[in-house]
């Protein structure tokens, strides 16, 4: 295949090709953000103060009191919490049923950090993508040499900073909001861990 083929096809490309798949992406964004947002809003709340009744429950060896405690409350917190009760007289390894229960809430915590962390890297490469493409349709038409070069290099120079332009505007936006989300992540995480740690000092008990 030879050079002019080549070109000939990127050449073909319109406008839109490029921006399509950072639109999805910005749109992506903004659906995490606002998802992830209300859900963290739902879930706020003194987790040491509830954990130190429920503890006191456990003391008295009444889980089922310590499981009424939660019953106004909602969240992959409380559902971790609402699990350990549970299996609260299971027989078995304690530590370990805990830890898995745990681990289960963190990765829902987690939830969507990899996919904005993949759209902040990825936007920005789309936008270069769109660079080189403009590009090489300005070069092409300066190479043609026909009266319309001008208007073919101005567009193609267009293409290329409104692709990179777009590609920047998804990929800034996502990489504050993936640091947002690793932030809640470890906030929570120093939550799940505190619970399952006095779960298992009550187990021990």
């Amino acid at each position: 295949m030879s050079g002019k083929i080549i070109i000939s096809i990127f050449d073909s490309i319109p406008l839109w090709v490029m921006l399509f798949p950072i639109f999805i992406c910005s749109i992506t964004v903004l659906a995490v953000f606002i998802e992830r947002v209300i859900f963290y809003k739902n879930i706020r709340m003194d987790y040491r103060l509830l954990v130190s009744g429920i503890s006191a429950k456990l003391r008295e060896s009444s889980p089922e009191s310590a499981m009424a405690l939660c019953a106004p409350y909602r969240g992959p917190l409380i559902e971790m919490i609402k699990k350990m009760l549970l299996s609260w007289n299971d027989t078995g390894d304690a530590e370990l049923r805990i830890r898995d229960i745990a681990e289960t809430t963190i990765r829902s915590i987690e939830r969507f950090a990899n996919l904005i962390a993949t759209i902040g890297t990825v936007s920005p490469m789309l936008g270069l993508l769109g660079t080189v493409t403009g590009m090489m349709k300005s070069f092409s038409g300066l190479a043609n040499m026909a009266p319309s070069s001008h208007d073919l290099l101005a567009q193609g120079i267009t293409e290329a900073l409104i692709t990179t332009a777009f590609g920047l505007v998804v990929a800034i936006p996502s990489i504050i909001f993936y640091n947002y989300l690793v932030s809640k992540a470890e906030t929570y995480t120093r939550e799940i861990e505190y619970i399952a740690n006095i779960f298992f000092e009550s187990k021990g008990k």
